[in-house]
């Protein structure tokens, strides 16, 4: 990896997640109530990426947008 990105920049990774997990999480309901937790999400995402290597891991890395190695992912940060 790249090294470990500054806590600043991790919260700002995992806001990213957040907001991209619940757009397609909302998208196919419309407008209607959801209930969602993307702390949840992003964390069981982490530790899985903890036990994981090779594809599988890159295939996470991707989802969440960063490594936990460094910021390695490939994911949509929304322009940022």
């Amino acid at each position: 990896g790249s090294g470990t990105p500054e806590p600043g920049r991790v919260s700002q990774l995992l806001n990213d997640f957040g907001l991209r997990l619940f757009r397609a999480a909302l998208a196919p309901r419309g407008d209607t109530n959801v209930a969602f937790a993307p702390y949840g999400a992003t964390s069981l995402l982490v530790a899985l990426q903890v036990a994981t290597a090779g594809r599988g891991r890159r295939q996470l890395e991707e989802a969440i947008g960063f490594s936990i190695d460094g910021e390695g992912g490939t994911g949509d940060t929304g322009g940022t």
